[in-house]
Order: C-alpha cells, then structure tokens, then sequence
C-alpha cells in the first residue's frame, strides 16, 4: 500500500492552487483549512469531507486524497493509500494531477447518489404532501425524478454498454421493479438501479437480458442471433457492479429473466 507520509507540510503557491483547483472544480467548494499536509474541503451539496496533498515533487506526483464518506471510499476504485486523514475513511494516490481531479469527481457524485442522500431529499420534498390520490402520484414523480438523478450521478451519465450520453435515450432501470419493491427506501436505492440505453432498458425490464454475478450480460434464449446482433451483446463490457447489485440481481435472474 502506497504511504502517504511524505505529503508537504507546507505547500508552494502553485502546487497549493493546483489542490485546491481538484477540490472546488469538482463540487467541495468550502475550504476548512490544513493540518498534518492535507487541505481539507466539503460541499453544500454532498455529505462527507475531503482532503488533498502532494509531496515535495510538486506536479510530478503522486497526489493524495483522502475521503471522510465511508460509502465513496468503499466504491471508489484507485490505488489504496495510508494513512488517510484523521477521522476519514480510507485514502488513495494517483500519479497525475487529471488522476486526482476525476477521482475528486468520482467521489462526489458516489457521495451525493448513493443511500441514503437520495431517499433524505425525497422525505424534505414530499413533507408536506398528504395522502389523496394526487398527492400519492405527486410523491411517486419526485421519487422517480430522485432516482434518475442518483442513478445518473453513479454511472456517470453515460450507459456503461453502449457509452450512450445523450439523457433524452438513457433510462434509470431498477432491477426490483418500482411496484415490487418493499418501501421508499429500496426504491430509491441507487443500488437497485442501472443506468442503460433505452434499447437495453426494454430488453432487461421484459427479461431479455440480464445480468451475471461478475457483471455480464447473458441473453434469453428467446432471442434471435439478429436481435443479440442489434444489442451488440456479445461485445458488451461487464458492469462494475458491488454486492448490493448482484444481490439484487439474483432477484432479476429469478423472476424477470425468461430463461427458456
């Protein structure tokens, strides 16, 4: 593992606005100051603190960042470091300043999508709402709206097997559909939602396709060699996907897909 103990103590003007750059570019505008090397950051909008350092050989790296939010610091994938900042939850290093910038970026999005920022915001919108029928459809838009939104943030607005960007033919998909989960807060659960392209979004809701333990998408036997052409199938990268996923996507293999 990577030490992160010859991080500067004391940061020249340039290097010192290089870090902070990683930080406020990136959704932790609010600095909270220094100490042991680490410049310290949060957001308005994202739970969880953040520092950055470098080391005596500036903008040749390595760079560190060290994560307070314990879900981002599980999901984020990079280079383990140590130690992380006092009361944090794990660190990282990264050989180039783009390096640090993205994983900056990564972790506030994982902060603000996954649980239980999502289902907070969905109580704060709909307090005030009772329980008529139109309330009722009013509650189920925010909530849908909420999950799309965290969905979107956790797979970085683009679907991860066709690398379609454009929002207009991206679906947040739940693997337990909306009716089937138990309460509001499985439902928007980032965890129980993947970001696909509107073609691969109807193949897995109708149990087309699904997806293996390691994130590979299997095809029905139901489908002809014509239409796993057409979904590129057989080229499709497996999803980075973490427990909560694959536990729910026994579920999806279970129920929806069509097996024979």
């Amino acid at each position: 593992m990577i030490d992160t103990g010859d991080r500067l103590r004391i940061y020249p003007f340039a290097l010192g606005s290089e870090l902070e750059d990683a930080a406020k570019g990136q959704g932790y505008r609010i600095p909270m100051g220094q100490a042991a090397g680490w410049l310290f950051f949060t957001s308005s909008s994202a739970p969880g603190e953040i520092a950055v350092a470098a080391t005596a050989r500036g903008m040749e790296g390595p760079f560190f960042l060290s994560v307070a939010h314990p879900g981002a610091a599980r999901e984020l994938s990079a280079p383990a470091a140590t130690p992380c900042a006092k009361g944090h939850a794990a660190a990282f290093a990264f050989p180039t300043r783009d390096a640090l910038f993205a994983a900056v970026s990564a972790v506030y999005r994982l902060s603000i999508s996954l649980p239980t920022l999502p289902f907070e915001e969905f109580l704060r919108e709909t307090a005030h709402l009772g329980d008529t029928e139109a309330d009722r459809v009013q509650k189920v838009r925010v909530g849908q709206d909420r999950f799309r939104s965290a969905v979107l943030n956790y797979w970085n607005s683009a679907c991860p097997l066709t690398g379609i960007t454009v929002p207009e033919l991206l679906r947040a998909s739940h693997i337990i559909p909306w009716s089937r989960c138990e309460n509001d807060q499985e439902r928007l659960n980032v965890h129980n939602g993947l970001l696909l392209s509107s073609l691969w979004d109807a193949a897995f809701d109708a149990g087309l396709i699904t997806f293996d333990d390691n994130g590979v998408a299997v095809g029905s036997p139901r489908l002809t060699r014509a239409e796993i052409l057409a979904l590129n199938l057989d080229n499709a990268a497996p999803l980075t996907l973490t427990d909560d996923h694959r536990n729910r996507l026994v579920w999806h293999r279970e129920v929806v897909w069509c097996a024979d």
